[in-house]
């Protein structure tokens, strides 16, 4: 995420809410997020990757994703105040990512955060700051998680009534499912100042589509159940290898 603000370090850019938002943020904090409970069981446990896969587009369409774009408003909470972003973000799974933000109205605030193969840097008025070693490993791990959610790009299996996802040099992630679709994840990243693990809850809702791409429009970060990132996409546009 990149946030423009002084009051909170860089993070990374991801997505906001709606009304049904507020009962998963207090299901996943209970631990009680659970899958469609209209359902008596769920169907055997190898449909599920299946299913999720079908949903969101399809395994060769999903493994042929070479980028995602997307424009949309971001809000950070800190300590005193709630910042209100602008975000211009393209992402290139597991390889690169480019995410331009400015304070909502303010556009001459405006920073671009790079995550590149060999390291990651902040450009800011024509100068291009190098990140700390710390921050880059976090700022590539939160962008991770686009890639691991197009589900085909990385070793994906099911666990319980949950799919896991693991990728070398990045945390795995575990998705939760409601019906056919991915609506929460557990993702624990390393944090970007210190030694310490950061455990993330990540709520995903809303739906875009483009070129068969299911992608959701809201997604929200939680640290210790309280909303930590929110972005609300206004676009999203697919690039097909």
């Amino acid at each position: 995420m990149d946030t423009p603000g002084p009051e909170r370090p860089l993070l990374s850019t991801i997505y906001g809410g709606c009304a049904s938002r507020i009962n998963r943020r207090g299901l996943i904090g209970c631990g009680l997020l659970l899958p469609v409970a209209a359902k008596a069981a769920w169907p055997a446990e190898e449909d599920l990757l299946a299913r999720a896969l079908k949903a969101a587009g399809g395994r060769d369409r999903l493994a042929r994703v070479k980028a995602l774009s997307w424009a949309g408003h971001a809000r950070v909470p800190t300590p005193t105040t709630t910042l209100e972003l602008e975000v211009e973000t393209r992402v290139e799974p597991f390889l690169r990512a480019r995410s331009r933000s400015w304070i909502s109205g303010r556009p001459e605030t405006a920073r671009t955060l790079l995550i590149e193969p060999e390291g990651g840097f902040v450009e800011r008025g024509g100068t291009r700051t190098p990140l700390p070693a710390r921050q880059v490993a976090h700022e590539r791990q939160q962008h991770g998680l686009y890639g691991y959610m197009l589900l085909a790009q990385a070793p994906t299996r099911v666990e319980g009534d949950r799919l896991v996802a693991r990728k070398a040099g990045l945390p795995p992630v575990r998705f939760r499912m409601e019906g056919d679709y991915l609506v929460a994840a557990d993702y624990a990243v390393t944090s970007p100042d210190s030694d310490a693990t950061i455990a993330q809850q990540i709520l995903l809702e809303g739906e875009f589509r483009d070129k068969g791409v299911r992608w959701p429009q809201t997604i929200t970060i939680l640290h210790d159940n309280k909303p930590y990132f929110e972005l609300d996409l206004t676009d999203f546009t697919v690039e097909l290898a």
